[in-house]
């Protein structure tokens, strides 16, 4: 026999046993890890710097003012949506009033790729009634968040659904843009 022949016997061997010790390799068991092993530690988040943000709450006059507050707010558009709308549910801390009219919470909080938020508020306990309550409520929400991020609408969902209106003056079944002609003069 060659030279040849010999050294292409010999490669195909050893590719052969390559191969058989990959195919069988995938079907060993894997050796138990202990649970210590296991635990990793994380590293610890950096907090947020403080930044500040503008909220709007209503007045006697019935339009929106806005109020100035400093808070850590995170670079990720939900989580800042997120920290905006819970500071606003948390209420004013002068003189101005509440923009809801019922202790709402914040039940979750969705931005699309395009820009486009979803804030899900608790829904209202009995129906609101009153454009002025509906105009409040929602455009305190909707400037809020647009004001305090590069989004470009909001929509606003209760209970987790769409809803067509809450007073039936305004269509609250697609997003909003940011409207000042609400806001007073501060």
């Amino acid at each position: 026999m060659s030279r040849r022949v010999i050294w292409i016997v010999t490669a195909g061997a050893v590719v052969a046993i390559a191969l058989v010790w990959l195919l069988t390799s995938s079907t060993r068991q894997a050796p138990l890890v202990q649970e210590e092993e296991l635990l990793v530690a994380q590293p610890t988040p950096t907090p947020a710097p403080p930044q500040r943000i503008t909220l709007f709450f209503t007045s006697i006059d019935g339009l929106l003012h806005p109020e100035i507050r400093e808070v850590p707010l995170p670079e990720e558009p939900d989580a800042r949506v997120r920290v905006v709308v819970q500071e606003l549910l948390a209420g004013p801390t002068g003189e101005l009033k509440p923009i809801l009219p019922y202790p709402a919470k914040l039940r979750s909080v969705f931005v699309t790729p395009e820009g486009q938020a979803f804030v899900d508020l608790t829904e209202p306990p009995a129906p609101l009634t009153g454009s002025a309550t509906e105009l409040v409520l929602v455009y305190g929400v909707v400037n809020s968040v647009l004001l305090n991020t590069e989004l470009s609408s909001v929509q606003i969902l209760f209970g987790g659904r769409e809803v067509r209106s809450l007073t039936g003056h305004l269509d609250l079944s697609r997003p909003l843009v940011l409207n000042k002609r609400f806001i007073g003069a501060s």
